[in-house]
């Protein structure tokens, strides 16, 4: 492709991500709307955080091109994904 970075993803892999991100999205979909699911809280929650967290790191990895940045913009992102989570985990176990 003209004017393409030869170190960066072509366009098909961006599609496949699409795809995949799309599907993830259907199983989140799909997870929420069973009524049998829902009741079972215990496997719905940590299924939808688990997809929303693998969503997050193909978004964050591929879209906001952290995957081709220095290592340490990589870590100084991962560190604060993990502060916001055991923030939100401390958080929903203390208003439990």
């Amino acid at each position: 492709m003209v004017g393409q970075d030869s170190n960066h993803a072509s366009v098909r892999t961006y599609w496949n991500l699409a795809g995949i991100l799309c599907v993830i999205t259907f199983i989140e979909w799909v997870i929420f709307k069973i009524e049998d699911l829902r009741t079972w809280s215990a496997f719905m929650l940590p299924t939808l955080i688990a997809l929303s967290l693998a969503k997050l790191i193909m978004v964050c990895g591929w879209y906001m091109h952290l995957k081709y940045d220095h290592k340490l913009l990589t870590y100084v992102f991962g560190f604060s994904v993990f502060l916001t989570m055991m923030t939100f985990t401390i958080l929903m176990l203390a208003l439990r």
